[in-house]
């Protein structure tokens, strides 16, 4: 019987491409290509080949077959670091020339470690996007009730215009004082732009500030703006050329990707710059659509990879969201769920203090090029990777399913001259050491992840996932009353994964003012209920404009209301979804702010409710979704707790707690439901390592997922 494809899912990082191919049984296969950001589509077509190739599809019949296809990359976020975005303007108000110089206070020092933030003398500000010399000031004011109370100086803006576009632009972004509670000068100024470019016979676009980000603070909603203008079309064509390959090849449908809030769009969606962090959101995702499978509604979700360890939580079935994330030294207006992350890849450097003469962990790292020293492609600094290489963690002909020899020799000569020698251990002393360093690092972090919101470790369960993810699964757990620790055989491409399980969707939000009272009365929550209603209507028919656009059905579309509440005096907000249809009564905002507290007090504590304060509402949204099918895990027959003997595949010498010690190696792959493998021992997969401590055993349940557990 020919099997039948449902969804591909694609993460390409900056080392690895990674695919997740589901059937309509639930079944799963895994494909892996190196990254090649000159052109995404070669390693999309290579990756998806290598998972055709493990199930023996015929490239053109699964194509066809694909419900949907979707592609995440790093393309927009790399071109911000790099600075190599397109050549743009700026306009706005008038004494406000200078706000990309100026930045805000907390984005100036995003980024920096502990000792930089104390000592500013090693302090820059960040390269700002558009330089001093294509930004245009112009005489207009709208205040923050939406009045304009300066029209547009029509011949400054016509003169700016005329100036930006004799400098060979490619977009032209504009931002202009509180344009979110009316657009009406932008649009003008968008008309006399245009006006220009048809004279001077240029076609470029133009990007309004109260369309791609229509939301109070202007640092986010200029930085917003001009990441789409700088970053976000560059990447659109990178995602059309990738859907041309599918097409080409059979694919019916239009490519989708994954936004920074949870959700798939058109590669087509007008706010590209939504997706900027689109890889560990998948993450995320997964583990929300995994917590649900398996009953779990707190879970903490850990993705360990070669520079980063980023880990986020899911509390009471739900994620926390942050309004203005921090993302490659910018403070952005993008809701995305929230993710705490620290320099805690595997691919950290190493080196030793020369004062205090104790190891130092990053901040940088090796990345995909040159790699660790025991790629043997030219590095000669030491890394983690290296240390878990030459102790026997890792397999030295089956990195990367074989595609990486790992030459322990090389590693270990490094880390014995530049390390060990200096500290006076022997090599795989110092090796062993730095292991439990960097898993110490990860423990506190993701210990501090649960405590600060006032959770307790006993009420969550552990997910570990990315390719480091189930290495440093025991580490992080180790003496953590953990409800339960899990990790799966596919968690190498978990992120992609994660990008099968969620909804085509689009967020639409507004800045708004309102605030009530403590035990306001019947009028004051009239006002309100009255204003969310218009506010919540305008997105309806922007969302219908943008879907329709897009080719969707409007008949499929739902609708989900949300309102950022906050209590009097406090800084940041609580996202409340409405969980009924809303009647524009005062009853509704009863029901809101009971849904308000609610949620409060679950994320964070009884003690912390605070109702006296009263209430504001300083911005909504609404999530227009249109359901998609999704992967589904069949429950396997319980094959008792000894595995096959093909299972094992012999063992190793392991050196751990100050000593060799024989592992166990076992085909993660090969195991079946209801196996059992003790300790000390190894589960290897071509993308990813399992440590089982000799402490702990590892049990697969019902569904293939793995889960260590105490002798």
């Amino acid at each position: 019987m020919a099997r039948e494809v449902l969804a591909l899912a694609m993460d390409a990082g900056g080392t690895m491409t990674d695919t997740f191919l589901v059937d309509k049984e639930g079944n799963f296969v895994i494909g892996k290509a190196p990254s090649t950001p000159w052109d995404e589509s070669e390693g999309f077509i290579e990756s998806a080949q290598d998972a055709f190739m493990q199930w023996q599809l015929d490239e053109r019949t699964a194509f066809a077959q694909f419900e949907v296809a979707v592609y995440s990359g790093t393309t927009m976020l790399n071109t911000l670091l790099t600075r190599t975005g397109r050549k743009i303007g700026l306009i706005t108000t008038k004494g406000f020339e200078d706000i990309l110089l100026m930045e805000q206070g907390r984005q100036v020092w995003s980024g920096y470690s502990y000792a930089d933030r104390l000592h500013s003398a090693t302090h820059v500000h960040n390269q700002p996007l558009v330089p001093r010399r294509r930004i245009r000031g112009i005489s207009e004011r709208t205040n923050m009730f939406g009045t304009v109370a300066i029209p547009l100086y029509e011949k400054d803006a016509r003169a700016a215009a005329e100036e930006l576009l004799t400098q060979d632009l490619q977009g032209v972004a504009i931002c202009f004082l509180h344009s979110y509670a009316n657009p009406q000068n932008e649009k003008r100024m968008e008309a006399i732009c245009g006006d220009v470019m048809q004279a001077k016979g240029i076609n470029i676009p133009i990007y309004l500030s109260s369309h791609i980000r229509p939301v109070i603070r202007e640092n986010q909603r200029v930085n917003a703006t001009t990441i789409e203008a700088y970053a976000a079309d560059p990447v659109r064509k990178q995602l059309h050329n990738v859907e041309n390959r599918a097409t080409s090849r059979g694919y019916r449908k239009q490519m989708t990707t994954m936004l920074s809030y949870g959700g798939l769009a058109n590669i087509r969606h007008p706010r590209l710059h939504e997706t900027l962090i689109s890889g560990p959101i998948g993450g995320m995702l997964g583990a929300h659509y995994v917590a649900k499978l398996i009953g779990a509604p707190n879970v903490l979700a850990i993705d360990m990879g070669g520079t980063s360890y980023d880990f986020g939580l899911i509390t009471n079935g739900t994620f926390n969201l942050n309004n203005e994330p921090e993302i490659a030294r910018f403070r952005l207006a993008l809701p995305s769920i929230e993710l705490d992350s620290i320099r805690g890849g595997a691919g950290l450097y190493l080196s030793v203090d020369p004062i205090t003469n104790r190891i130092i962990m990053g901040p940088e790292g090796a990345g995909a090029s040159p790699g660790p020293v025991c790629f043997d492609r030219g590095n000669k600094q030491p890394t983690i990777t290296d240390c878990l290489a030459i102790n026997g963690y890792l397999n030295k002909n089956n990195f990367l399913g074989g595609k990486i020899k790992l030459n322990l020799l090389a590693a270990q000569k490094e880390i014995k001259t530049q390390l060990a020698d200096k500290i006076g251990l022997n090599v795989h002393d110092a090796a062993d050491g730095i292991i439990k360093l960097w898993l110490q690092t990860a423990l506190d972090a993701t210990r501090r992840a649960i405590q600060v919101r006032g959770g307790d470790v006993a009420d969550y369960v552990i997910m570990g996932y990315g390719g480091a993810g189930p290495m440093v699964l025991a580490g992080v757990s180790e003496g953590q009353p953990f409800k339960g620790v899990v990790t799966f055989p596919f968690a190498a491409a978990f992120s992609a994964f994660g990008c099968t399980t969620t909804d085509y969707s689009h967020r639409y939000t507004r800045s708004s003012l309102f605030s009530l009272q403590h035990n306001s009365d019947t009028a004051a929550k009239e006002v309100v209920a009255k204003g969310l209603t218009e506010l919540w209507n305008t997105l309806e028919a922007e969302a219908k404009e943008s879907f329709e656009s897009e080719g969707m059905e409007l008949s499929k579309v739902t609708y989900k209301r949300i309102a950022f509440v906050r209590y009097g005096g406090q800084l940041d907000e609580v996202e409340v979804p409405l969980d009924r249809p809303w009647q524009a009564i005062t009853g509704d905002i009863d029901h809101l702010l009971d849904l308000f507290e609610d949620l409060y007090t679950k994320m964070f504590a009884k003690a912390a409710k605070y109702p006296k304060a009263g209430y504001a509402i300083l911005q909504v949204a609404l999530v227009a979704s249109i359901e998609t099918k999704k992967p589904e895990f069949p429950l396997f027959p319980d094959q008792g707790p000894t595995p096959a003997a093909a299972v094992k595949k012999g063992e190793r010498d392991l050196y751990i707690n100050g000593k060799w010690q024989k592992a166990g190696i076992y085909d993660m792959d090969s195991l079946e439901s209801g196996n059992v493998i003790n300790g000390l021992a190894i589960l290897e997969h071509p993308a990813t390592t399992l440590l089982v401590p000799g402490t702990r055993k590892a049990r697969v349940d019902n569904r293939k997922f793995i889960w260590l557990e105490n002798l």
